[in-house]
């Protein structure tokens, strides 16, 4: 058996531990635990399994946190949301950082570093 059959009968394995439904996920650690690896390797299993193989994978944020096969449009909706909000936050910080000039930039920290500092002692 070569790398890729183990890796293959793993990320079957992964699917296989994943619950149907968003009411039970399991919780990333408990996934790397069982499957003897660690959170940030689930993590790019789950993004391979979703772009690559198709797996309908989503993930709660909220308590009780973890992963579940989504199984109806409401969870769907549920799973993709807090993505898209990222996604969104990450656009607006990559445009910022395109937007900094990077020879001023320190004059203006250290300009509004010093405004900061006096409104602060202004209302103390």
């Amino acid at each position: 058996m070569n790398d890729n059959d183990t890796l293959t009968e793993t990320l079957v394995e992964l699917v296989e531990i994943l619950p149907e439904g968003a009411e039970h996920p399991v919780n990333v650690q408990t996934i790397a635990t069982r499957l003897n690896t660690n959170k940030r390797t689930i993590t790019a299993w789950v993004a391979f399994l979703i772009n690559h193989k198709g797996v309908p994978i989503g993930s709660r944020r909220s308590m009780p946190s973890g992963y579940y096969l989504i199984t109806s449009d409401e969870e769907r909706n549920n799973a993709t949301a807090p993505l898209t909000a990222q996604t969104l936050e990450e656009l607006k910080r990559a445009e910022k950082l395109r937007s900094i000039d990077l020879h001023t930039w320190r004059n203006n920290f250290n300009d509004n570093k010093k405004s900061s500092h006096r409104r602060s002692i202004e209302h103390a």
